[in-house]
């Protein structure tokens, strides 16, 4: 299938730097890879009584910060004449037989398909779990080195749980200029003070007496729902990004994934094949997002027990493909087999009942 013209609508520019992805792959030749702004071959993970810097190879933890891909993209997409941006706000969106509509504030929009990373809708059962992953990261500078930039701190758990499941991270920029995230998996986000003085607290924590500004600010969530999303819209209305279910339901991690899904789109559009309503993920790792999902709901065993299990217990490479569905299922037994078996023995059978 082919277009002979494509609208691009939003009703933002896309001309500030609003958001950061961090991932881990294996490969150097992807697309946005002229755009990876900072990529490691280690990172850092800490919880109270076990702490590791741990060799990622063959992996990479990469970072992609959101004016960069904004940029690169919109930049690449002025090359090829089929395309055209309009700034407008999305209002509604239809399907009829012959073509999808877009209603915008400023007017509507025709064409024979339309892809929608802006509605999301959910069909959410009362017995499924409905969380988010809700976060404020700060971009600080300080005048004075400060930051180990060879080595991220993938995960910091030496943080109040408060009956919940919260850590940090920090991503080294330089030696002088880091992202601290705060980052918490809840039904409801937290209010942005209550970001701004953890992330203050944390700061002063660990690099007590050190003058700081913050240059930058992002705050968001990620449904991390048991539920899966749905197409209200007609079958001339692909939802495509998290609106498509695209983020990772256990962990929150995003931007991988959507390559990968849009890979897949991409493929059956060019081979004139059925568009799936939902994301082509194997069975098994559905199963295992809504068996985490339903742990942490429980409380009875600590979120970031959990994941210090995970990080002490198995190779690092095993974990990586595991946690990017790229394992096979031997290594899946030893890593489901490394928790605390019992809890989540059980947790498996009642879910898979609920099934």
């Amino acid at each position: 299938m082919s277009f002979s013209k494509i609208l691009l609508l939003d009703k933002e520019l896309k001309n500030k730097n609003d958001r950061t992805w961090c991932f881990w792959d294996k490969e150097n030749h992807n697309w946005y890879e002229p755009i990876v702004y900072k990529k490691w071959d280690q990172f850092r993970f800490r919880s109270p009584g076990f702490e590791k810097k741990f060799d990622l190879l063959p992996y990479q933890y990469k970072l992609v910060r959101g004016i960069d891909f904004y940029t690169y993209c919109l930049d690449e997409l002025e090359k090829d004449g089929r395309f055209e941006f309009v700034q407008d706000e999305l209002l509604a969106l239809s399907s009829y037989e012959q073509y999808a509509e877009v209603k915008c504030a400023g007017g509507s929009y025709r064409a024979g398909l339309v892809f929608n990373s802006a509605f999301r809708v959910q069909a959410i059962k009362p017995s499924h779990i409905n969380y988010v992953q809700h976060f404020m990261g700060w971009v600080v500078e300080t005048k004075t080195n400060c930051f180990d930039e060879s080595c991220p701190v993938f995960m910091d758990f030496n943080t109040d749980q408060e009956n919940d499941f919260r850590f940090f991270y920090l991503i080294p920029y330089s030696k002088t200029t880091a992202l601290i995230e705060y980052t918490g998996f809840s039904p409801e986000a937290l209010e942005p003070e209550v970001y701004a003085e953890k992330l203050k607290v944390y700061f002063e924590k660990n690099h007590p007496g050190i003058p700081y500004s913050v240059i930058e600010t992002e705050l968001g969530s990620i449904p991390m729902a048991e539920s899966a999303f749905v197409n209200p819209y007609g079958k001339r209305v692909i939802n495509i990004g998290t609106a498509g279910g695209h983020s990772k339901p256990s962990t929150g991690y995003t931007f991988y994934f959507i390559q990968k899904y849009t890979a897949q789109l991409v493929a059956q559009l060019e081979n004139g094949k059925p568009i799936p309503e939902e994301p082509l993920r194997k069975a098994r790792f559905l199963f295992y997002d809504k068996v985490m999902l339903y742990v942490l709901h429980q409380k009875k065993l600590e979120g970031r027990a959990i994941f210090t299990r995970l990080f002490k217990k198995n190779n690092i490479e095993d974990l990586l493909d595991f946690l990017n569905e790229a394992s096979d299922w031997k290594t899946e037994l030893k890593i489901t087999g490394s928790m605390n078996s019992r809890f989540f023995l059980a947790s498996a059978i009642k879910k898979l009942f609920a099934r």
